[in-house]
């Protein structure tokens, strides 16, 4: 007798039970597919969003830098005095090199296009004692001479240019000498930047003289920390020893408001997606009941009928998970393309969407979870009944309706986790917020399963009263609480996701705008920078400065500095106040406070700032100079937007002094009472253009406009997220509904059988699906309007913002999106169901 191998035998009963199941059953099998694809679509494309807001910065710094082991960088966005690289090569033995370098945006303009923001890079012969794809960009166009760009570019092929062409590139005309096509090339921000030598590229810059770092690398058997010793004290003060990945590390705290508000939703996302699969793997198993039961009649074991159950569910999650990747990068690269414009040039990169490696195996693995956790909780329920009382049509309602201590555990664990939520908006400080929004999420679905009974009640209680098929209905809901249960939990995360998320971000675009309460007071700016951007440099002309005071109908212009600044490997931004200015720092100060700031006294700091320096009130904070170390004592504390790693405000006398940046950045300009405001504006724009040098002039209310706009497109590019999160919510509410109709086609055939009109079948789901919508909706609600004031509270804590709740409009339009989504997917499989022959409905699918 030939030995039959159990793994044999495994086999043929997956393939006689289990895929011939699935191939007769192919509705059932690609709507369960379809909402495990569009989960692991959610995951792909909001952890890759994520990441994908720093690694363009990490990628372009890891290229440059090559195997540079450390970088001395300047103290503000002026840059170091270029003399400290050969201060450092003499001083310092431990450095085997020492490279030159400068990484700094530029405008570029050539003729028949808009101008273009670009990276531009820059170094002497020295950077081919780096081992970095910079060096082999760049020689791959101009061989081993690096002295043959003395008077021209190399550039990316991502520009669009070619040799020969004549462009500006910062208001400097150049020459391209070579396009590189290579694979190094395409790694320097994808392409799109241009290469010159060392002098070329500081003119393009306005870096004349100075240097934006130089990348170190050190000598044979040197460590890294004896290497940062020496070259902290050849530097001393004058600028930073940070190592070459620090860009990153700033970018990653720069837009407080993208990052934190993606990151709120990124984290309800995974819940939201983890509860999706579950539910829909839970029904699918429920509607094979019948199945199942026979097969153990027929003396079927139940735990290889388990077994068999989670494999099924396991190649579900990851087929579903794997399908999902391509799909979620197409709607990542969607969500990056909302990003806002000043996040690409702030750092000289530019942002594209690009899947980190964990993102993938994290998908399909929470997939792959989410289903065989889902299938083996089905199936213990399924199988923990005789065959005879599991071939029963609808659920097994008398376990459904006693409230087991899994019930209870699970609504005690929810009210912890929701008060632990409030607890940590309350006393956290930081990042570690967001996981009050995770808490509250968890929280509200295990109170949910908690109170099923209460929520099913409700349901067969509205239905109940929508006429005869609206009663019939209700008995349908409590013979299937669980059913119910899902379809409706369905509905109601959608609105909470909807409601709690955009009205958080609407709130604080609000409310960004009320804490720059100062910013459009002045007339008119003057600024080398557009509105859209911080005023933060190159100075303006001195000769400009007198040419706008001297302009008819100007009464007074007042001087002002922004400056970037590096504090260790923060970046940091420092207002200069002078006398008179209209400010949010000079709103919020007091009065006292801000004449001892004037007098150069002290600074005022905002919180963001001070919770990462970890100073208070009394404390003094340690600024490096280009002239060595100052310390200067913390006057007070305000509330301002967090930029970078924090604001801080000094007077612009001092400021002048320590940085050694006399002039301004920008101007405020008031007009004569009278004066018409749009004349002078166009006097002082005639004035710029004869002088020759770049600059704008706009209205403060212009100025106030494009933070606005600029809050606003961080928030659309958080509601875009929220889009994703509602399209997957919607393919499961559309799913949910579809199996509820499908597993009810033989109640349905009976009914059929027993005289009941096929309009008469229809209203009677329809009227489930409005019960279902109607209690999902109000639920979801009252859910979505608790996380909108716990997200509010959340990015308070993380951006600084006094963020103030304000009722939405939009809510009306989630509960009639929501209402539609049940109709629509109950009344198109009740249509087909109710057009069936009444042998084909009794018939298993």
């Amino acid at each position: 007798m030939a030995l039959r191998l159990p793994g044999r035998a495994a086999a043929t009963r997956l393939w006689v039970l289990n895929l011939r199941e699935l191939r007769s059953h192919r509705l059932r099998v690609i709507t369960s597919l379809l909402v495990v694809v569009v989960s692991s679509a959610l995951l792909v494309a909001v952890l890759g969003t994520y990441g994908s807001l720093t690694s363009s910065v990490r990628e372009l710094s890891a290229t440059v830098a090559g195997t540079a082991d450390l970088e001395v960088a300047g103290i503000s966005d002026t840059g170091l005095d270029d003399a400290l690289a050969g201060e450092i090569r003499a001083s310092v033995p431990a450095a085997a090199a020492a490279v030159p370098l400068i990484q700094s945006p530029a405008q570029l303009d050539r003729a028949g296009a808009a101008p273009t923001s670009i990276s531009v890079l820059g170094s002497d012969y020295r950077i081919t004692e780096l081992n970095s794809r910079l060096r082999t960009a760049v020689q791959s166009g101009t061989g081993t001479d690096l002295r043959t760009l003395q008077d021209g570019v190399v550039v990316g092929k991502a520009l669009g240019l070619v040799t020969g062409d004549r462009v500006t590139i910062g208001g400097v005309p150049v020459t391209v000498s070579a396009v590189i096509d290579s694979d190094a090339a395409k790694a320097l921000n994808g392409g799109r930047y241009a290469f010159a030598y060392l002098g070329l590229a500081q003119r393009l810059t306005g870096h004349q003289g100075r240097l934006d770092s130089v990348l170190i690398k050190a000598a044979p058997g040197v460590g890294t920390g004896a290497l940062r010793a020496d070259l902290e004290r050849v530097v001393n003060g004058r600028a930073v020893v940070v190592d070459p990945e620090f860009r990153a590390a700033q970018a990653e705290t720069a837009g407080s408001v993208t990052r934190d508000s993606t990151l709120l939703i990124a984290l309800i996302s995974l819940v939201v997606a983890a509860f999706l699969v579950f539910n829909t793997m839970t029904m699918s198993v429920a509607t094979r009941r019948p199945t199942l039961a026979m097969i153990r009649a027929l003396g079927g074991r139940s735990r290889s009928l388990v077994t068999d159950l989670i494999a099924e569910a396991a190649l579900f999650g990851l087929l579903g998970g794997l399908a999902g990747i391509p799909v979620g990068m197409l709607a990542g690269s969607w969500i990056i393309d909302r990003l806002p414009d000043a996040a690409s040039d702030k750092y000289g990169a530019t942002i594209t969407f690009s899947l980190p490696a964990y993102v993938g195996p994290v998908a399909v693995a929470a997939c792959v979870v989410a289903c065989v956790a889902a299938s083996a909780l089905a199936a213990r329920a399924v199988l923990s009944v005789s065959p005879v009382e599991a071939l029963v049509p609808g659920e097994v309602v008398a376990r459904d309706r006693r409230a087991g201590w899994s019930a209870r555990l699970a609504g005690a664990v929810g009210v912890l986790l929701v008060g632990a939520a409030w607890l940590i908006v309350v006393t956290v400080q930081g990042r570690a917020a967001f996981l009050a929004g995770v808490a509250y999420a968890v929280g509200v679905l295990l109170i949910c399963f908690a109170v099923t009974g209460a929520l099913v009640r409700v349901v067969t209680a509205i239905s109940s009263r929508l006429g005869g098929p609206g009663q019939l209905a209700a008995v349908n809901t409590e013979r299937a609480p669980r059913r119910a249960w899902a379809t409706l939990m369905t509905v109601a995360i959608a609105v909470t996701v909807g409601v709690g998320t955009s009205g958080a971000m609407n709130d604080l675009v609000g409310s960004v705008s009320r804490s720059l309460d100062g910013l459009g007071d002045p007339d008119l700016y003057v600024s080398s920078r557009p509105a859209a951007e911080l005023p933060s440099g190159p100075l303006l002309d001195p000769s400009l400065t007198a040419a706008v005071a001297r302009t008819p109908g100007v009464a007074r212009v007042l001087d002002g500095q922004w400056l970037s600044v590096n504090l260790g490997e923060a970046r940091v931004l420092l207002q200069g106040l002078t006398p008179g200015m209209s400010a949010p720092f000079v709103k919020r100060a007091d009065p006292a406070v801000l004449r001892r700031v004037l007098a150069g006294d002290g600074l005022i700091v905002s919180t963001t700032l001070a919770r990462t320096m970890k100073v208070a009130v009394g404390d003094r904070l340690r600024l490096a100079t280009p002239a060595g170390f100052r310390e200067l004592p913390v006057l007070q504390l305000v509330d301002y937007v967090a930029i970078d790693s924090g604001t801080a405000a000094i007077g612009l006398d001092l400021m002048r002094q320590l940085f050694d940046r006399p002039g301004a950045t920008y101007l405020q300009v008031n007009v004569q009472t009278g004066a018409d405001v749009a004349a002078v504006r166009g006097r002082i724009a005639a004035e710029i253009a004869a002088s020759g040098r770049p600059g704008h002039v706009y209205t403060g209310a212009d100025s106030l406009q494009a933070t606005r706009t600029s809050v606003e497109q961080s928030g659309r590019f958080a509601v875009a997220i929220q889009w994703v999160v509602a399209v997957v919510a919607a393919v499961a509410l559309l799913n949910t509904l579809l199996l509820s109709v499908i597993e009810r086609r033989r109640d349905l055939g009976v009914l059929r059988a027993m005289g009941a009109a096929r309009g008469f079948i229809s209203r009677m789901v329809l009227a489930e699906a409005a019960a279902i919508a109607a209690t999902g909706t109000v639920l979801g609600v009252m859910m979505g309007e608790v996380l909108h004031e716990l997200s509010n509270r959340i990015l308070a804590t993380t951006t600084s913002v006094d963020i103030v709740y304000t009722a939405q409009w939009q809510t009306a339009v989630y509960v009639v999106v929501a209402f539609a989504l049940c109709f629509a997917g109950a009344f198109f499989p009740a249509a087909q169901a109710s057009r069936m022959t009444i042998r084909d409905a009794v018939t298993d699918e």
